[in-house]
C-alpha cells in the first residue's frame, strides 16, 4: 500500500505513483514523469489542457545495475531533473514513477540532495524516507546523482549503509534483480543510438 502523498506546499515535494500521481497531478506547480522507454499510453501522465504545470517527462527502467546493457538513468537525464527543480525550487513538485518507489524515489533524492549542499546526504535521505516511507531509490540514479554533486561517493554510501541496516530493503532491492536476471527480455535494451549514462 502506498502512502498517502503530502499536500502540495511552495517548495516541497511529494513522491508517488502512477495512480496517485493521476489523481493529484494538477494540484502541484510542476511534475516529474519517469516511465518506462517503452512506456504504453494507458499507462502514461500527460496534460492536455490548459492550465497545466510545468512537466517533464524522463524514460528509463527501473534496474540498479548499468552494466546489463538495458535502458538505465543517464547522465543527462539527472541532470535535467536536478536543474528543473533547481528552477521552480520554491513551487511545489511532484516526482513520480510507476509505484514511486525506485525511480522516483532516486530523483527526489538528487533533487533533495542538491538543495541541502555538500556534507547532507543524510539529511537528504532522512528527507526522502519522511516523504516516502517504502523508497528503495534507484541506485543507478543514486550513482549519478553523486556524481553530478561531486559528492565523491557520500551519497552514495548514505544510501548503502542505510539499507544495510535495512533488511527489507535489502529483500525488495534482490528481489528487483533477481527478476531483471531472469526476465531481461521485458526491459528496454541500450541500442547504438542510446544515451549512455
Amino acid at each position: 500500500m502506498s502512502t498517502p502523498i503530502a499536500a502540495p506546499a511552495a517548495g516541497g515535494i511529494a513522491v508517488a505513483s502512477l495512480g496517485q500521481a493521476r489523481k493529484h497531478k494538477r494540484r502541484f506547480d510542476a511534475v516529474i514523469t519517469v516511465e518506462d522507454p517503452a512506456c504504453r499510453p494507458t499507462a502514461q501522465l500527460r496534460f492536455f489542457t490548459q492550465p497545466r504545470p510545468a512537466h517533464l517527462v524522463l524514460q528509463f527502467e527501473d534496474v540498479d545495475d548499468d552494466s546489463l546493457g538495458i535502458r538505465v538513468a543517464t547522465r543527462e537525464q539527472v541532470v535535467e531533473a536536478i536543474a528543473f527543480a533547481e528552477a521552480r525550487e520554491t513551487e511545489s513538485l511532484l516526482v513520480h514513477c510507476f509505484h514511486g518507489v525506485g525511480r522516483s524515489a532516486g530523483i527526489a533524492l538528487a533533487i533533495l540532495a542538491s538543495r541541502r549542499g555538500a556534507g547532507q546526504e543524510e539529511q537528504a535521505l532522512d528527507d526522502l524516507l519522511k516523504i516516502r516511507p517504502e523508497a528503495t531509490p534507484n541506485l543507478v540514479v543514486v550513482k549519478l546523482a553523486d556524481q553530478i554533486l561531486d559528492r565523491r561517493g557520500a551519497l552514495q554510501d548514505v544510501v548503502a549503509q542505510w539499507e544495510a541496516r535495512t533488511p527489507h530493503v535489502q529483500t525488495a532491492r534482490q528481489a528487483r534483480r533477481d527478476f531483471v536476471r531472469r526476465y531481461p527480455q521485458l526491459y528496454a535494451q541500450v541500442s547504438d543510438d542510446t544515451p549512455r549514462a
